[in-house]
């Protein structure tokens, strides 16, 4: 199950940086589309504890270093979290239009 995880976050990965990603809903405009990110980026800082990705380490272990989640991993479940917000408000990522 880790390998197919690691799998699809490599594939996700060599996709976004083909091309930049874009939010998109079919019966949407940019001022919605603004407001919506906002209030999803608003509810995951809240959620998640504020500006936690600038935060150090929770804890440093003698043997092991620092402990608790890194900076990395903090920023990406707070994009995972803002995500899941804009699909539930019915937006889709999709390739942005140059």
């Amino acid at each position: 199950m880790a390998m197919q995880n690691a799998g699809l976050l490599l594939f996700t990965l060599a996709l976004v940086s083909c091309g930049e990603m874009a939010w998109q809903k079919a019966d949407g405009d940019q001022s919605t589309l603004a407001q919506d990110r906002a209030a999803c980026e608003r509810g995951t800082r809240d959620r998640s504890g504020g500006s936690a990705a600038i935060l150090p380490p929770t804890g440093i272990d003698p043997r092991l270093g620092p402990t608790g989640p890194s900076q990395a991993d903090v920023v990406m479940k707070e994009s995972q979290m803002t995500g899941a917000c804009m699909r539930a408000k019915g937006y889709v990522l999709v390739p942005a239009s140059k």
